[in-house]
C-alpha cells in the first residue's frame, strides 16, 4: 500500500528522499524447500513529512505478512549487547518510574518475553503483547503471560482485564515497526493509570542521517522517529514527554518516558533535543541527497574491495544475519558469487537462507572449518563482539566493515 499521508500527523505534505531499490521483507528467513517459491519484494523509498519532520517509508507491507505468515525470526536477547541492554533499561525504568510489585507493566512489542521476565522477578504483574504466535509461544514457556496480537484497543482491554490498568506501558524498537499509529496510541492511553508512564526506544533520525545508517531502513521498520516528530505524536494523544535519553543502542536510538500530566511536560529537554536535530538539518532534502550519495560511494567502494580479493582467491563469508543486514547484502547485490555464505549466533536462522541474497546461514565455527580469509561484518552495531569473537575461532582473519563504520 503506498503512503498517501504521515503517519504521525496526517498531513499529505510528503517528499520522497531516499531510494534503496526493491527489497524482500528483511526479518524472514528462507527454509531450503522455500527456494524454489518466488520471493515478494517491494519498493523500499522513504518520504519525509514537510510538517512534522517524521520520515517514513512510502510502501506498507502488509502487518500479517510481516509477522504472522513469516518465519519471523528476531529475538530481544540475541547478543551480550542486547541483554546488558535490557539489565539496563529494567534498572532505570523501575527507578524512574518508583515502580512497586502491586504495578502491572504491559509491553506491546513483547518478543519472546525476554524484557518483561526482569519485571516478573521483580514481583510485578506482567503482560506481554506480540503479533508472532512463533514469539508468544516462547515468552509463555519462561512464564511471561502473552497474548497474540498487534497491540491496539483489544489486546490492551485483555491484558487490563484481569491484572489492572498499567503504571508502565512499553513498546521497545517497536513504534518505528507500526504504520497504523492511532490504533495502538489509542489502546496506550486506554490502558495507562492516571499516574502510569508510556515508554519507549526508537532508532533516532538524526543518528541514522550523520552516520549514514541505511541499513536501519527495511519494510518492517515502517518509520523513523525524531524527537521533533515523536513529541508531536505523543501531543496528539494526550501524552507529553517528561524524559528523552539518547542511547547507544541499535546505532543510536531515543528513549522516551512519557505521561498523561500534561504538568509533567519537559519543555526545556524537549526543546534542547529538536534545536539539536534542527541544527544538524535532518528536516531538510538536500541532507538526504548527501545521504543517498554517501551509501551509493559506499557500496561501490565494498564490491571493489569484495572483486579484488575474489581475484586473488580469496574466500569470503558474512558474519550478522539480521534484518539490517538484509538491507546491506541486498543494497550492495551481493549473493552466493561474492560470498560464501552468513555466519548467525540465533538457533532460529541457522540452516535457512537471507532473502534475495539467497546466502546459507551457518554457525561461527564454519569460518575456520571452511577456511574463510576474509569477513565482511554486516551486524556492524555489535561489531566489537563479533570482531573479537571471530578471532577467537580464527585471528588470521581479514576484517571489512561497509562504510568504515566505527564498531559498536
Amino acid at each position: 500500500m503506498l503512503a498517501k499521508k504521515c503517519i504521525v500527523c496526517s498531513k499529505s505534505n510528503l517528499t520522497r528522499v531516499i531510494e534503496l531499490g526493491f527489497h524482500p521483507l528483511a526479518d524472514t528467513f528462507l527454509k531450503k524447500e522455500q527456494l524454489l517459491t518466488p520471493l515478494s519484494t517491494y519498493p523500499l523509498n522513504c518520504l519525509l513529512c514537510k510538517n512534522c519532520g517524521h520520515l517514513q517509508n512510502e510502501y506498507f507491507t502488509s502487518r500479517e505478512e510481516r509477522y504472522i505468515e513469516s518465519n519471523y525470526s528476531y529475538t530481544s536477547f540475541n547478543s551480550e549487547t542486547a541483554i546488558k541492554h535490557w539489565i539496563e533499561f529494567f534498572n532505570n525504568v523501575s527507578k524512574y518510574t518508583n515502580l512497586s510489585t502491586s504495578d502491572h507493566v504491559i509491553e506491546f512489542g513483547s518478543n519472546d518475553g525476554h524484557l518483561l521476565s526482569h519485571f516478573k522477578k521483580k514481583g510485578v504483574k506482567v503482560t506481554g503483547i506480540d503479533p508472532s504466535p512463533i514469539m508468544t509461544s516462547q515468552a509463555r514457556k519462561i512464564g511471561v503471560d502473552s497474548i497474540a496480537g498487534f497491540v491496539g484497543k483489544d489486546t490492551i482491554s485483555t491484558a487490563i482485564k484481569i491484572k489492572g490498568k498499567a503504571k508502565i506501558i512499553m513498546g521497545n524498537n517497536v513504534l518505528n515497526h507500526i504504520e497504523n499509529l492511532k490504533s495502538a496510541m489509542d489502546g496506550v492511553v486506554q490502558g495507562l493509570k492516571k499516574d502510569g508512564y508510556f515508554v519507549f526506544e526508537v532508532p533516532s533520525l538524526k543518528d541514522t542521517l550523520e552516520k549514514y545508517l541505511f541499513d536501519m531502513i527495511f519494510h518492517e521498520h515502517v518509520s523513523t522517529f525524531s524527537v521533533r516528530s515523536a513529541d508531536t505524536m505523543l501531543k496528539r494523544y494526550g501524552l507529553y514527554i517528561t524524559h528523552v535519553e539518547y542511547i547507544n543502542y541499535h546505532g543510536g536510538s531515543l528513549r522516551f518516558i512519557s505521561s498523561l500530566n500534561s504538568s509533567d511536560y519537559n519543555f526545556s529537554l524537549v526543546s534542547k533535543f529538536i534545536e539539536a536535530e534542527e541544527k544538524a538539518k535532518i528536516f531538510k532534502p538536500e541532507t538526504y541527497t548527501k545521504f543517498m550519495a554517501k551509501i551509493a560511494k559506499d557500496r561501490n567502494d565494498v564490491l571493489a574491495k569484495i572483486y579484488s580479493l575474489k581475484k586473488q582467491g580469496k574466500k569470503i563469508a558474512a558474519v550478522g544475519a539480521g534484518a539490517r543486514s538484509n538491507t546491506l547484502l541486498n543494497f550492495y547485490r551481493l549473493d552466493k558469487y561474492s560470498v560464501e555464505f552468513v555466519t548467525d549466533a540465533s538457533m532460529h536462522k541457522i540452516g535457512k537462507y537471507t532473502p534475495g541474497s539467497f546466502l546459507l546461514i551457518k554457525d561461527d565455527t564454519s569460518l575456520k572449518k571452511e577456511n574463510i580469509d576474509v569477513v565482511l561484518i554486516t551486524a556492524w552495531n555489535i561489531g566489537k563482539y563479533l570482531t573479537q569473537k571471530i578471532k577467537n575461532i580464527n585471528d588470521k582473519l581479514e576484517v571489512i566493515v561497509p562504510g568504515e563504520k566505527e564498531l559498536l
